[in-house]
């Protein structure tokens, strides 16, 4: 075969017709150039700038360099995390050997064009849909179908991407690419769009929609109130303007919101971690339920030989007690077990059938490595392995026929003492393989007569070893664990108890569902389920999420694709199907399990750090929106000008809650980001709203001093902010006292150093007074007011009908 040329390749790539990715896992760079460059915020910020450029107040245009050092913060930090993250999708890409220009040569499954050879062998997945041109398979559908069952392949037939080749080797002709292939269009209900759902998001988007609607009017009506009613000059009623509004703009809450969780995605792309939707680090740090694959994520997929015990029938112990002097049956029956000559027996011919046998399959590794090939037998005839006959063996010279399968294809006349044997090791989670022997030679792939069991071979899904370990997190975490699988829930049971499940016991057989209501009930009682469809997967995360759950899944198959995507946060494994990659939030690239509690830690550590720092940005927002109105109903002059409004934003929050976003705060998360917030925020703006506006009372009424006005309540503000930071950041560790006293002294040295810049002048002595009682008492206040509220919420709690501030701030969550 000489596969397609060079011309042909290249014809196909300019047809489109190439075997392409439609979900690239990160944005492109002009995407995430665009997307925090064109914002709402950053667009009334160049409003902003313009007016103040437009009117001379040059100094008062510092503010912009703040909202470009964050922008180019945000693009350059998502373009770091695009960079990791490509690299690792580059490196976990799947590649195809291909034949062109009679060649072979090895290219990446996307590369792959339409009616291009591919060689496939035994291990390999069908990268697209194909027909077999030369050679035979076996291949396993189970991503597709949910079926274990190993279906033989031959010339003609054609073969779905997603599938495994199981054994054999064969030449294939590309029929189907892209959005084409089969697993792609069985897979389009799972590629529509679904907006990711996250109560951080949610909250956040809240906050902007409630300042967005009030940011334009308040600023209106504060120019007019300025220029219109108190007479000031167009210069400075635009400058108060553009004080109050860039209060009112929480420029860096968006912004820190979006580097924390990239960081947060690039901690985990270190971990071998691909995050392909960043708000499902906060997702998973929530759930409370999570759902588990038997295979690849409790076990590894591979197969182990427990033991080997020679089978020995009820009357085999008769006639060793009838021939035994001894009368014990015990005594007996444990020298037919244990008689060393017999084993060695088996052990030479299961390493002479290993030696002959080249199926390829887990089963066959596991024997392999339990069997050392050996070489002193004479083989005459091989019976290979067959999906149908459920069974393989050889006939040796002058020892007959020697057969390695599953009971009841090697016995299909009941043989009841064997078939109880096998029931009662798969009950304990084995895998039972017969060795059979028979003196007669076998005929074709026929089974001999004279067949008899020589010994049980007990064989057993391999557990992960960090496993144990994992699933313990989860339950000290008090995250419900529920084991889907699609094999016998005896087995799966018997497995997850070995991994360490608690209620692995609690399990029911998935078949016997056939109503809404048992599965509704179901999912609520047991922990193992067996014999799962797909479409039961996906109805029982719908089920959990009635019931009020928030539910991760993991998955690796195309048959969890639907269920993967329902799910509030979705987990795949690298090693399963393209489909379930492209749909999950979050791909394990190794197929580690033991990175689930990273993931938690990691998203918990996001939450916490920008919940914190949120408080400290609404607190800014609310005490200038509060100043505002009282200021257009009350006062003269807006208190602040806009360089001032940026000393207290760099000092109090934006360089603070950076530095404070680097701690590990893996603290367990509720769902009370906006109540969290808003008792945080709410006591320090109505107390500096409070000493501002007593500042404002002062000085219009007894020293008519714009420049003492400005003064003291830069003062004031920022003295007050950093006491608001000790409230929000209690309990107090070193690193945080560090922060909090080092922006302090910045905060003041600053307020010395440009005095002229910042427009400060001197205080009179009844002045500094004010400011001293001011700053003394407002952070006790500040306390006073955080347990009050902190008092109301919880007895609100306490009450059948939520109370009006609880029911409040449900309300904004919603």
């Amino acid at each position: 075969m000489t596969g397609l040329t060079d011309e042909q390749v290249n014809a196909r790539i300019a047809e489109g017709k190439v075997n392409a990715d439609e979900n690239p896992n990160t944005r492109t760079y002009k995407q995430i150039v665009r997307e925090n460059t064109l914002t709402f915020f950053n667009f009334l910020n160049l409003v902003l700038l313009v007016l103040v450029l437009l009117v001379g107040s040059y100094k008062n245009a510092f503010f912009v360099c703040i909202i470009i050092i964050n922008t180019l913060i945000g693009i350059a930090q998502e373009i770091r995390a695009k960079k990791t993250i490509d690299k690792l999708a580059i490196l976990t890409a799947r590649k195809s050997v291909v034949i062109r220009e009679g060649q072979k040569w090895t290219v990446p499954t996307e590369e792959l064009v339409l009616d291009d050879v591919v060689c496939l062998k035994t291990g390999d997945q069908v990268p697209a849909d194909a027909r077999i041109l030369e050679g035979s398979l076996e291949v396993n559908e189970s991503l597709l179908t949910g079926e274990s069952d190993n279906l033989p392949k031959n010339e003609g037939d054609e073969l779905f991407s997603g599938s495994f080749v199981t054994s054999g080797e064969a030449c294939c002709q590309i029929i189907h690419v892209g959005k084409d292939n089969y697993a792609a269009q069985i897979t389009s209900e799972a590629k529509e769009f679904k907006r990711h759902n996250s109560e951080l998001k949610n909250s956040l988007n809240a906050i902007l929609k409630v300042i967005s609607i009030i940011i334009v009017p308040l600023g209106a009506l504060l120019f007019y109130k300025q220029y219109y009613i108190v007479g000031d000059t167009f210069r400075d009623s635009v400058v108060s303007m553009v004080a109050g509004v860039l209060g009112m703009i929480p420029e860096g809450l968006v912004l820190l919101t979006s580097v924390a969780l990239t960081l947060g995605a690039l901690v985990l792309a270190n971990k071998k971690t691909l995050v392909q939707e960043l708000y499902c680090i906060e997702t998973l740090a929530r759930v409370d339920t999570l759902c588990l694959d038997k295979t690849g994520t409790i076990t590894e997929g591979t197969m182990c030989v427990e033991r080997v015990e020679p089978y020995v029938s009820t009357g085999q112990v008769e006639t060793a007690v009838t021939e035994s002097e001894s009368a014990e049956s015990t005594e007996a029956e444990a020298q037919v077990q244990t008689d060393s000559a017999f084993m060695d027996d088996i052990n030479n011919v299961m390493g002479n059938m290993m030696y002959v046998l080249k199926d390829q399959n887990a089963t066959i590794d596991a024997l392999r490595k339990r069997f050392p090939a050996k070489q002193d037998m004479t083989p005459e005839h091989v019976i290979p392995f067959s999906s149908d006959r459920k069974y393989s063996g050889v006939v040796f010279e002058e020892k007959g026929t020697y057969l390695m399968g599953a009971a009841q294809f090697l016995f299909p006349e009941d043989n009841e003492e064997l078939t109880e044997k096998c029931q009662a090791y798969a009950e304990e989670g084995l895998r039972v393989l017969v060795l059979a022997h028979s003196s007669q030679n076998a005929e074709g792939t026929e089974l001999p007569e004279g067949l008899e069991p020589l010994a049980l071979m007990l064989l057993t899904d391999v557990i992960r070893e960090e496993a144990p370990d994992t699933l313990a997190f989860f339950d000290s975490q008090e995250v419900n664990l529920k084991v889907i699988s699609g094999d016998d829930p005896v087995t799966v049971a018997a497995i997850a108890r070995r991994a360490g499940l608690k209620n692995a016991d609690s399990y029911v057989d998935a078949t016997t569902l056939t109503t809404e209501e048992e599965l509704q009930d179901a999912v609520a009682q047991y922990s193992v389920f067996g014999r799962v469809t797909p479409q039961q997967k996906k109805a029982m995360v719908q089920a959990l999420q009635s019931q009020g759950h928030t539910v991760a899944m993991t998955g690796d198959g195309v048959n969890d694709v639907l269920a993967l995507k329902e799910a509030d946060c979705s987990i795949a494994m690298a090693q399963g199907s393209d489909a379930a990659k492209n749909i999950a939030n979050v791909v394990l690239l190794d197929s580690n399990f033991a990175s689930m509690p990273h993931i938690v830690n990691q998203g918990r550590r996001v939450v916490n750090n920008i919940r914190t720092a949120a408080s400290m940005f609404l607190i800014k927002t609310m005490f200038s929106v509060m100043l505002s109105l009282l200021t257009i109903f009350f006062g003269n002059a807006y208190p602040f000008e806009p360089i001032q409004m940026s000393l207290i934003s760099a000092c109090a929050v934006g360089i603070p809650t950076f530095l404070l976003a680097q701690e590990n705060n893996y603290e367990k998360i509720d769902h009370t980001f906006l109540r969290h917030v808003f008792i945080n925020a709410f006591p320090a703006a109505i107390t500096i709203t409070f000493c501002v506006f007593a500042v404002m009372l002062v000085c219009q009424n007894v020293y008519h001093s714009m420049a003492m006005l400005n003064t003291a309540c830069v003062l004031v503000t920022g003295w007050n902010y950093m006491a608001a930071l000790k409230t929000v950041y209690a309990p107090l560790n070193t690193y945080r006292k560090v922060i909090i006293y080092g922006m302090q002294f910045i905060f003041f040295a600053a307020a010395v150093i440009f005095q002229k810049l910042l427009s400060l002048g001197s205080l009179d002595f009844g002045m500094i007074i004010l400011v001293f009682i001011l700053m003394t008492f407002a952070p006790v206040l500040i306390d006073v007011i955080t347990v009050w509220l902190k008092g109301i919420y919880a007895r609100s709690l306490d009450q059948e009908k939520p109370g009006r501030f609880t029911g409040f701030i449900d309300k904004l969550r919603k």
